[in-house]
């Protein structure tokens, strides 16, 4: 019984431990996007402008890598050429050799002839009785798709629900999914700490006029997300300048954002959206 007890306390205290292991991210855009991760002791930069891009267009993410591929390969191809040109001198010494050997080969390849002949009329008949093997897989594959056809094609599920429930049986498990991430989201956002933020936007641009337009537009999106932040996450330090500047020939734009998401955060968010779209399938049900 006491080693079960020490085994159990063991474990437990393994899940704590995981539960309370952290990723702390790092985000900065100073005129450029700089993104680190750190989880214990290592920390690795991101470069988020290609995860953003890749995200957005995967089709061209993935051609220019392709091309930074191929131009690698060009330039290792490059330095081969240069490394086969001192080894061409060698190459001709063993062209002399080979000549000798040729007229060796000659006399066989003549012998070799002779002995084709012969072979041929028996590959003649091999090839006879492979065709008619072939013929005979043919026509059994013929039957196989016959009876394929014969079978009825497997319904995707979104048709399955359309069959037995209908359009109204879509629209609530769009509505079940919709509450599902509404679920994760706020319970990720309420979990999420931030140790840092900060953000200067600096409105300028030469006219007056547009840089009151801009200036307005800014704050009517800016402070009710910053009322959101400030009133339903855990936030340490968080410090901001928004102000318009009609003197600047731009406008200057500036951010800063340090927080963590723990393992614990993530399991959570896993639970109480199972949790939510289990009760609304059962209830739809």
């Amino acid at each position: 019984m006491k080693v079960f007890l020490i085994i159990l306390a063991v474990i437990v205290v393994l899940i704590v431990l995981i539960m309370l292991i952290s990723a702390e991210f790092t985000v900065i855009f100073d005129n450029g996007w700089t993104t680190k991760i750190r989880i214990l002791f290592i920390e690795k930069d991101i470069q988020l402008s290609k995860l953003l891009s890749f995200l957005v267009a995967p089709d061209k993410a993935g051609q220019e890598a392709a091309e930074k591929s191929k131009e690698k390969k060009k330039k290792k191809g490059k330095t081969d050429d240069g490394q086969d040109s001192g080894e061409a001198d060698k190459a001709g010494d063993k062209a002399d050799k080979s000549a000798d050997k040729e007229e060796k080969t000659q006399q066989e390849q003549v012998e070799e002839k002779t002995a084709d002949s012969s072979a041929a009329d028996s590959s003649l008949e091999t090839t006879a009785k492979v065709n008619e093997s072939a013929e005979g897989e043919e026509k059994e594959d013929k039957k196989k798709d016959k009876k394929k056809d014969g079978e009825p094609k497997k319904k995707s599920p979104i048709q399955k629900i359309l069959d037995e429930d209908g359009v109204v049986g879509l629209l609530l498990l769009v509505s079940n999914l919709l509450q599902t991430v509404n679920t994760a989201v706020t319970t990720l956002i309420k979990g999420l700490h931030i140790y840092s933020l900060y953000v200067k936007m600096i409105i300028g641009g030469g006219d007056a006029a547009t840089i009151a337009e801009k200036y307005g537009a800014i704050c009517g999106w800016y402070y009710p997300i910053k009322g959101i932040i400030m009133n339903q996450m855990k936030v340490d330090n968080y410090d901001d300048l928004i102000t318009p500047d009609f003197i600047a020939p731009r406008s200057e734009y500036e951010f800063q954002f340090i927080g963590s998401i723990s393992v614990g955060l993530l399991v959570k968010m896993l639970l109480r959206a199972a949790k939510t779209f289990l009760v609304n399938y059962i209830k739809n049900k």
